[in-house]
């Protein structure tokens, strides 16, 4: 009987592998089907987007920014999308994914009106960390709705201060992740802005922004930070990490208009060449003034995705 029993646990191995030897080259061909799927979705898209971008008037352009917004859905359909390097869309809108794995976002800008205001849409591809599974999370731009206090308002994913996120950055608080953004806002054809922003997941794969994280001297403790600047000026917010400290490093921001020194906020304002940052310390971003810092590109074009290195 012993005989009988390991002959047939050979046989089952035996199947077992063949199973598997079949099934390999069945799941290589249905991946690469996929990919090339994807790269099809990506071209159909970047076509979609130079549509909208092209047309005066907001019916023509709405409607083919559905349109693009649809084909993005449609990319997410598979999972490979979460990983692949979308070279040609990536140049157009932010496709970042945190470095933590767990989300990638598809977020892009459209320009409208005479006075060239911005607006932002965001998908966002949140991976499940026990199925592997993939949930969508929609990001509704509320910030035109927002006149006064909104650095110490608390939002949700249905209830956002939209702009291009470019930088992601996970801090780790007890058993969950806390994620600070880094975002530009082409705003209007005044002033530009950009925005360091917090944000976490709630149980039902809802989102909430505005953590208070931002602590000053002066200030009360901010839940965002929004600097607004001339839009003739570029402005530098980018993050630095080394061994012993975790930085957001800015341009320091100071009047442009003669005999107006009290202005640093808004469309006479820009940067002065020096530098302030925020530090991170027990889960606190702490704000110092004059930091020693130097700067790379910084981010001018309105429709291309920011990179963290600009």
């Amino acid at each position: 009987m012993v005989f009988l029993w390991l002959d047939f646990s050979k046989l089952y191995c035996m199947k077992l592998l063949l199973s598997i030897s079949f099934l390999i080259p069945s799941l290589i061909f249905f991946s690469q089907a996929n990919l090339e799927k994807i790269k099809e979705l990506e071209l159909e898209a970047v076509t979609l987007l130079h549509e909208a971008r092209k047309f005066n008037t907001l019916p023509e352009q709405h409607e083919k920014n559905q349109a693009f917004e649809e084909k993005i859905r449609e990319l997410m359909e598979y999972n490979e999308t979460f990983t692949h390097d979308f070279d040609t869309l990536a140049k157009l809108i932010s496709t970042i994914k945190s470095p933590d794995g767990a989300f990638r976002i598809f977020n892009w800008n459209m320009e409208y009106g005479d006075f060239k205001e911005h607006k932002y849409y965001c998908l966002m591809m949140k991976k499940d960390p026990k199925s592997g599974e993939f949930v969508i999370i929609e990001l509704f731009d509320h910030s035109a709705d927002f006149f006064e206090d909104v650095e110490f308002k608390a939002l949700t994913d249905k209830k956002w201060y939209g702009c291009l996120y470019y930088s992601i950055i996970p801090i780790q608080k007890g058993f969950k992740t806390q994620y600070t953004l880094l975002g530009w806002d082409g705003n209007n054809m005044l002033s530009n802005k950009k925005i360091i922003e917090t944000m976490k997941f709630n149980k039902k794969d809802e989102l909430k922004f505005g953590e208070a994280m931002f602590k000053s001297e002066e200030d009360k403790t901010k839940r965002r930070v929004i600097f607004e600047y001339t839009e003739e000026a570029t402005m530098s917010v980018k993050y630095q990490k080394t061994k012993k400290i975790e930085m957001i490093v800015y341009d320091h921001l100071s009047s442009i208009v003669p005999g107006a020194e009290d202005i640093s906020h808004g469309p006479w304002s820009g940067p002065d060449g020096s530098y302030d940052g925020y530090v991170l310390e027990n889960g606190k971003w702490i704000r110092l003034k004059d930091v020693d810092a130097r700067t790379d590109k910084k981010f001018k074009t309105k429709y291309n995705a920011p990179k963290e290195n600009r």
